[in-house]
């Protein structure tokens, strides 16, 4: 049975390693649009990083970003709805994670904007209207606050999960979409949030049960939305705890293989 909505992760999915879009991919995209059927973007990205998919043609207009903490219109450079994050509640869980994880710097942003630590391993400080400072100067600049991210640059990002797990319980969502990089992350949204919620919040709209959605991810943040959808698969570049769930997999996001399968379903 065809879906009636396919929801697909960005990096490491629809987008090849350069950031390029395999023609498979977009010619599923025309595909779905003949059809009707909505193409959904699902990422960890937040608004202001959403050029990737600017030479994409007919995608859904809006967009499920920041690991579903923002629903963004992005035709019209709208933000729909955000999941906010409390400044306190920000600041009890830096201090309850520094504790535990020496060395760990932090970030936050909101669906525009971000701020991070000085010394933090990643360099965003050219983004558009960025901070930097103390964490507790940060989440004053940084309002309404939707995700805060931890950076260690000794501890891998499935390290820090292991320990921060137990410290953040379920006052905050946690997840990451990192491997390989030359510092560990991790990821904090406001509790329950996750792609799953945000794109299930789309198919409301639209009446589409989580039966009929076909969902294509590869890393941690998307075994939500893979769990959820009706008709999930993953990418043979997936972190090993995504290969581990059991989904069926598909090829390389190097090969257009997200577009080789929705056409498959398609047909």
């Amino acid at each position: 049975m065809r879906p009636a909505l396919i929801a697909v992760d960005l990096d490491g999915t629809l987008l090849a390693d350069d950031k390029s879009i395999p023609a498979a991919n977009q010619a599923a995209v025309d595909r779905a649009n003949e059809l009707g059927i909505p193409f959904v973007i699902s990422t960890g990205r937040p608004p202001r990083w959403l050029s990737a998919i600017s030479g994409l043609r007919g995608a859904y207009p809006l967009v499920v970003a920041c690991n579903g903490a923002a629903i963004y219109n992005l035709p019209d450079d709208e933000l729909v709805w955000q999941a906010e994050l409390d400044s306190a509640a920000v600041l009890a869980a830096v201090d309850a994670l520094r504790a535990v994880v020496p060395g760990i710097k932090f970030g936050v942003e909101n669906s525009f904007n971000f701020g991070c630590e000085a010394g933090s391993p990643i360099e965003q400080f050219d983004d558009w209207g960025a901070w930097s400072g103390s964490i507790a100067e940060i989440v004053a600049a940084c309002q309404p606050i939707v995700k805060v991210l931890g950076f260690h640059r000794e501890l891998e990002s499935d390290e820090l999960i292991r320990i921060a797990k137990p410290i953040v319980g379920d006052a905050m969502s946690l997840t990451h979409a990192s491997m390989g990089e030359p510092f560990g992350l991790l990821e904090l949204s406001a509790a329950a949030v996750s792609k799953a919620t945000g794109v299930a919040q789309v198919c409301a709209q639209l009446g589409i049960p989580a039966a009929q959605v076909a969902a294509f991810g590869d890393m941690p943040n998307d075994l939500s939305m893979l769990h959820w959808a009706g008709s999930p698969f993953v990418m043979a570049n997936s972190h090993p705890d995504v290969l581990a769930a059991g989904f069926p997999q598909i090829g390389s996001n190097n090969t257009g293989s997200v577009g080789v399968k929705i056409l498959e379903l398609l047909a």
